[in-house]
């Protein structure tokens, strides 16, 4: 792995841009002069920027530079479990104050606040603050203080957290993650990181004494491997003040332990890991090709942004020929695909990785046909068509990005800031990179494209990592690791030719319908929509917003839906929406879409519910017209790709036939059996059900339902210029055939009624006990004020589920907890869902503490978590009537059922009392239905 060699490539295409810009050495790449950073005398790091969109709001964050690796042997786990505690108790928000003070601001834990713990970094957050008062803002500064240097660490909430963490390893425990954490020590022999899953052992979790937790907390957690980030609508300067007063007095120690980067040993031979699990879904093959990582102290040069851009066409391309190559009959796999980076928890060390979902019994020949599909890339290098497909993509998406740089959420900034403090990772502004890219990509020559891929894809079996996950069961055989080195021999000696650029040169659409006309026009203030009645009589509902500049969206909902098909249709109905996504369109078949689209950002799907069918769509403002051809297509010409419908069935065949192996499929199957009064129409489909899908009666199906445009209605909003779209609706949707009669389903009622209890054991590699409980009722009217009733109580729910059943039992690691309305043709429903995967040992408790909480909620209220729901509620609405989609929905609402959701929100919301929402809860439990799923783990 020399890097000198991997650099020359770089160095041959930095002549001809380096000439280009008229400069004689590489150039660096500038940090965004809109974030000001700065370092304290005893290193902590800070980054600040001011970002009003939207206005009021600010991230919080804290980054460590430590993580498990740092961990010593008797330690681990530990990094995690101290990321818990930052949340227990600290020196200025005793036990669970900060999580209670910050839903006093609405904001929310798992939600806006959280952290995460990885092999060599930790990053705590508090996201979407409200900025209204400085004190907001001095509070969350002082929580990154406590998190930098103040946590307690107490023994009792030590104790607490000990199931928590418990449970957190049981929930992530599947078939793979067993699989991988046996196998780390062979993928990485001799190194530490086969050693330091974050997660830890259970057996040090579970009895460690507090000064091993508290030394670990000492050692890494100062000021020199700190860095803090706060984006946001807040002034950087009293910010950074407050900052430089508040942080600079945290001791630096004498003689700090080193942050080493541990190294990843090569390998001469090839390392070939074989293994199988009882619960694994699908055989998966991972093969990694390891090479020297990028090196920090070039990152911030043009050479790394060159790199950057040459490999991500370079893998773009060939995943687009492996996506290509699974359609055909004779491929051994059913999906691969490749991506070049960390060498999986290493970040000393990049790896080119290929990700294969072979095909029964073609895991070699899977291989095989992938490595030299690698081979094929590498040795001809790609075409100039690809590499114009590929340019031209690139080249929209960057204009797409540069297009809203004024409308950019505080999160983008953050999560560039925390990789350039933790990874030297560079900042440019968006205008520098949209400049300087534009510039560049022009002159970067296909040839160096394929010199990047070349030294990509190694030549011999040095650094070669392979990884081979199996569904272990009776009677089956497996690959043999003498098998794939004879795959990997047969790949590299196949004589092989350059691969052939099959497209179609023509456009979407070579013949254009005869266009309609706009016959009616109507305003509608309320909403700020103009109401387009077409001359085939379609409507169309248009709305311009700037809340994005570079979106549009289409919504066209019809009448009809899938309760118009019996029984003989339900393996058809339950497979539509994914037959119809791998068909082409026009003259063009999938693949030939997919390439026909090369430079475009536009989509369009066709989907069928219960009740209706919904086309959606979405493109950039330029690429509207390409956004309703693919509409007008989906409508008139869905064209039949029996290559890639075989290959999608025998995909779904693959996923499906294991999945009852996982138990939290059964769980789920069992849940939507229940919900559902075992109503095979809803049931979930299975292997055997893929026998009686018809891709003919799929694609007559499909032709029914968008054989009447008139039982659609289409709403069209974003950034659209008025008097560009207009004639476009003329050509491609008044265009459309429709007749006056609209065909509408009749209601399918599965719902349950009365009490039920389905209450089952599943054996598990890991023991697993999962509850959820249901409530519903058809007897409250659909309106705002109940709307949102449901809402804060299915959030206060949750809150007393998080505090009774996560911190003070220690029976479960998360509880979700919702309620909602919804409404169809047939009437309304609210409903209340809570579930718990739970400590099986403490199953009893928690599923006690779920029934008696909903109860409880129908004779009182707590005032304080009411107060916190709303204030998350008004901060989120905010947030909200920023996105077009938000409002898709209200205007939605409005026309189907005269319904404004909108206007009186934060009154209706402000009006709640504990006293309303107890009578709610009261009143959906009156109807007396409610429905118990439960599983305990097997002996």
């Amino acid at each position: 792995m020399k890097m000198k060699k991997f650099l020359s490539t770089i160095m041959l295409t930095m002549f001809g841009v380096v000439a280009m810009m008229a400069q004689m050495q590489m150039p660096s790449i500038p940090n965004d002069p809109d974030v000001r950073i700065g370092k304290l005398d005893n290193g902590l790091t800070y980054y600040i920027r001011h970002n009003n969109w939207p206005e009021n709001r600010a991230e919080f964050y804290i980054a460590q530079k430590v993580g498990s690796i740092q961990e010593d042997d008797d330690q681990r786990g530990l990094a995690h479990f101290l990321e818990h505690m930052a949340f227990n108790g600290s020196k200025h928000f005793k036990g669970n104050e900060l999580l209670r003070w910050c839903e006093s601001i609405g904001v929310k834990f798992g939600t806006d606040l959280n952290a995460y713990t990885s092999i060599d970094q930790t990053v705590y957050n508090i996201s979407n603050v409200p900025t209204t008062r400085e004190g907001i803002v001095d509070s969350c500064l002082l929580i990154l203080f406590d998190w930098a240097d103040g946590l307690l660490l107490e023994q009792e909430e030590i104790e607490k957290e000990r199931g928590v963490i418990h449970e957190e390893w049981r929930l992530s425990t599947d078939a793979q993650m067993r699989m991988l954490e046996r196998d780390l020590p062979k993928l990485y022999p001799g190194s530490k990181y086969g050693y330091r899953m974050p997660i830890g052992l259970m057996e040090i979790i579970d009895n460690f004494e507090r000064p091993f937790l508290q030394a670990y907390y000492e050692k890494w957690y100062r000021p020199d491997n700190q860095g803090i980030i706060v984006v946001g609508d807040v002034d950087v300067d009293k910010v950074e003040q407050k900052i430089k007063n508040m942080f600079s007095g945290i001791a630096l120690p004498k003689n700090p332990a080193k942050v080493e980067k541990y190294p990843v040993p090569d390998n001469a031979e090839p390392i070939i890991v074989i293994d199988k699990d009882k619960e694994q879904q699908y055989n998966l093959i991972m093969m990694m090709m390891k090479h020297e990582a990028f090196p920090d102290s070039l990152k911030g040069t043009m050479a790394y942004l060159l790199t950057d851009y040459m490999k991500d066409a370079a893998l773009t391309m060939l995943n687009d020929r492996l996506k290509e190559y699974a359609q055909k009959p004779e491929s051994p796999f059913l999906q691969a695909s490749t991506s070049d980076g960390d060498y999986l928890l290493s970040s000393t060390v990049d790896a080119l990785d290929f990700s294969i979902l072979p095909k029964d019994g073609q895991a070699e020949a899977a291989l095989e046909a992938v490595l030299t599909e690698a081979r094929r890339a590498a040795e001809f290098g790609f075409t100039p068509t690809e590499y114009n497909r590929f340019k031209a993509d690139f080249q929209s998406s960057l204009d797409k990005q540069y297009s809203n740089k004024d409308k950019r959420f505080n999160r983008q900034f953050v999560n560039q800031y925390v990789q350039h403090f933790l990874a030297k990772e560079p900042i440019p502004s968006i205008d520098y990179t949209h400049e300087t890219m534009k510039q560049i990509i022009p002159v970067i020559p296909i040839e160096a494209v394929n010199a990047q891929i070349k030294e990509l894809v190694s030549q011999n079996d040095s650094n070669l990592v392979l990884l081979n996950f199996n569904n272990e069961k009776e009677g089956a055989t497996y690959p043999t690791e003498d098998g794939f080195k004879k795959a990997i021999a047969a790949a590299r000696a196949a004589q092989i030719e350059a691969y052939v650029d099959n497209v179609k040169d023509e456009p979407l659409m070579t013949t254009l319908p005869k266009k309609g006309k706009i016959k009616k026009e109507t305003k509608n203030d309320k909403f700020g929509y103009t109401e387009l009645t077409l001359s085939n009589g379609v409507k169309v509902v248009l709305k311009n917003t700037d809340l994005k500049k570079d979106q549009v969206i289409l919504r066209a909902e019809g009448f009809g839906g899938s309760a118009l098909y019996g029984e003989k249709d339900f393996a058809n109905i339950k497979m539509f929406d994914d037959v119809i996504e791998a068909s082409g369109l026009g003259n063009f078949s999938h693949t030939e879409l997919e390439k026909a689209l090369a430079g475009k950002i536009a989509s369009a799907t066709l989907t069928m519910s219960t009740y209706r069918q919904l086309i959606s769509g979405s493109s950039t403002p330029k690429d509207v017209e390409t956004m309703l051809q693919l509409v007008y297509l989906y409508f008139t010409n869905i064209n039949k790709d029996q290559k890639s419908f075989d290959n999608t069935m025998t995909l779904v065949e693959t996923v499906l036939k294991n999945r009852l192996l996982e138990p939290e499929n059964v769980f789920n199957d069992s849940l939507n059996a229940t919900l559902n009064s075992h109503n095979p129409r809803f049931s979930t489909i299975e292997a055997a059900d893929l026998k009686n899908v018809d891709y003919d009666r799929v694609l007559q199906i499909a032709k029914e339902r968008t054989a009447n445009a008139a039982a659609y209605e289409f709403t069209i909003i974003g950034n659209f210029d008025e008097a560009t779209i207009r004639p476009l609706i003329e050509q491609y949707i008044a265009s459309l055939p429709a007749q006056k009669k609209v065909v509408k389903s009749k209601e399918v009622d599965t719902d349950f009624t009365g009490k039920l209890v389905n209450s089952f054991k599943q054996k598990a590699e890991t023991p697993k006990a999962m509850a959820t409980m249901y409530w519903y009722s058809k007897d409250i009217p659909y309106t705002l004020e109940n709307s949102v009733k449901a809402t804060i109580a299915g959030q206060i729910l949750m809150m007393e589920y998080l505090k009774k059943i996560r911190e003070d039992a220690s029976a479960a690691y998360t509880v979700g907890a919702g309620a909602n309305m919804t409404r169809n043709d047939f009437g309304s429903q609210v409903y209340l869902l809570a579930r718990c995967p739970m400590k099986p040992e403490k199953a009893d408790v928690a599923t006690q503490i779920m029934r008696d909480e909903v109860n409880n909620m129908t004779k009182t209220c707590d005032a304080d978590k009411l107060q916190k729901v709303k204030e998350y509620l008004l901060k989120n609405l905010g947030d909200q009537r920023k996105q077009n989609s938000y409002w898709l929905g209200r205007i939605n609402t409005w026309r189907k059922y005269n319904l404004d959701f909108d206007t009186d929100y934060e009154k209706v919301v402000n009006a709640q009392t504990t006293e309303s929402i107890s009578a709610f809860v009261a009143e959906l439990l009156k109807a007396g239905n409610a429905a118990e799923v439960i599983m305990m783990p097997a002996e």
